[in-house]
């Protein structure tokens, strides 16, 4: 399974934490969320923010963006603002049931 593409969030702050246990992770370097220095304009639809990956994209070579990556781990939450582009990060866990990524997203407050 793969995770999210770049996406932008209809909300005010997104506050994302991740459960499964560290020892799941078979790249402790990666794995969490990557966020880019460069905001959706406020005039995009919610379409616009969750559906065209390759419009955001093209947005962040536009602005030459820079992105931040936050490793995953266990039991870490990372809040920002939900106008950042961001995306999940490139994953690798072990197999099994107990061991499948799990991220958690609350979004708060009105765009």
């Amino acid at each position: 399974m793969g995770g999210l593409k770049v996406h932008a969030d209809n909300a005010a702050v997104n506050v994302n934490f991740w459960v499964t246990p560290d020892e799941a992770n078979l790249d402790p370097d990666s794995g969490g969320v990557v966020i880019w220095d460069v905001a959706a304009p406020t005039d995009w639809s919610t379409a616009q923010l969750n559906g065209d990956a390759r419009g955001c994209e093209e947005l962040i070579l536009q602005r030459c963006g820079r992105p931040t990556s936050v490793p995953y781990r266990a039991n870490r939450a990372v809040v920002f603002d939900s106008d950042l582009l961001h995306r999940t990060d490139d994953f690798s866990v072990k197999s099994g049931y107990l061991n499948r990524r799990i991220s958690i997203s609350l979004l708060f407050g009105a765009r």
